[in-house]
């Protein structure tokens, strides 16, 4: 059982629509920044990429029909080019360059060697090792794949197929809670703790906003009254604001396509089981960092 903090210590926040409590540090008055700061940390790419000694290679002079055909059975879709042999004292030859594979298994594959398709190593196709997963994912649509560097070698591959593993998907939902908490922190400065916003939903939502408030309250469980709303609650609250300036069309058509990959997420659905869904999720973390920095600092003075 929780114990009630005394009287003096909860009104004068009831007016904002916080309750003092047990939980209520947890809930409010954090940085939001400080902390996806602190997740970026945890979620690295290195967690997601294939390691080197697990690569398949191919080397520049060989037939480009013979390195598609033997990547049918592993699927590779990129393949590091390397030097002929290692050099003495070398656990693996020399990376020199990336080959795109994927696209060749559909239809004729043109009769040349691999050297005529290689793309040699470049700041491009290199992300560090404990680089941030985030900052692959937020190009992986326009570079679909990065050799790792780790200290002063290539330590393995990673690329845009690989937006299917866990860590990338806690690393995505993540970063879709944090756009909702300054989503959440933006409507509470435009309000000044009042409760005005609720006014903006549907009677539908209100009714059912203030049903689970009352419910939290009889539970000893209430903290924030905002915390009852939805995402699509939060994006129609902001939209109706008559502080907000910019295109309300584009605006709930951006943050619709932020909310089907926050369910896809949250439902385990197929976010990334595609070249396409993939695309769409890299091309949807810029909508959320876009939106992210604006709303950050709205509404203005």
């Amino acid at each position: 059982m929780t114990t009630k903090p005394a009287k003096g210590d909860v009104e004068p926040r009831r007016e904002a629509g916080i309750r003092s409590g047990p939980w209520a540090s947890s809930m409010v008055g954090h940085d939001p920044q400080a902390t996806m700061k602190e997740l970026q940390k945890v979620f690295i790419v290195g967690l997601i990429a294939t390691k080197r000694k697990e690569l398949e290679t191919c080397q520049q002079d060989e037939a480009l029909p013979a390195v598609v055909e033997r990547t049918r059975i592993n699927m590779f879709d990129f393949l590091p080019v390397v030097e002929a042999k290692p050099a003495d004292a070398e656990p693996y030859a020399k990376i020199i360059g990336l080959v795109e594979v994927a696209s060749f298994r559909q239809g004729e594959v043109p009769d040349s060697d691999i050297r005529s398709f290689m793309h040699p190593l470049s700041d491009e196709n290199l992300i560090g090792a404990d680089a941030n997963i985030l900052d692959f994912v937020r190009n992986a649509d326009r570079q679909r794949c990065r050799l790792l560097v780790s200290g002063l070698e290539i330590s393995g591959l990673v690329s845009l197929s690989d937006l299917q593993r866990l860590p990338v998907r806690a690393a995505l939902f993540g970063l879709v809670t944090h756009f909702e908490i300054i989503m959440t922190n933006a409507i509470r400065r435009e309000f000044n703790g009042a409760e005005g916003w609720l006014a903006r939903l549907s009677i539908e939502r209100q009714s059912q906003i203030e049903e689970k408030i009352s419910n939290a309250k009889l539970m000893d469980g209430f903290v924030d009254n905002l915390l009852f709303t939805q995402f699509g609650d939060k994006e129609t609250i902001i939209r109706k604001s008559p502080f907000f300036k910019l295109n309300k069309t584009a605006f709930k058509s951006e943050l619709a396509a932020i909310q089907s990959l926050r369910n896809a997420l949250a439902h385990a659905n197929d976010y990334a089981s595609s070249r396409g869904a993939a695309s769409g999720t890299c091309r949807t973390v810029r909508l959320i960092e876009q939106w992210s920095k604006t709303l950050s600092v709205w509404p203005g003075e």
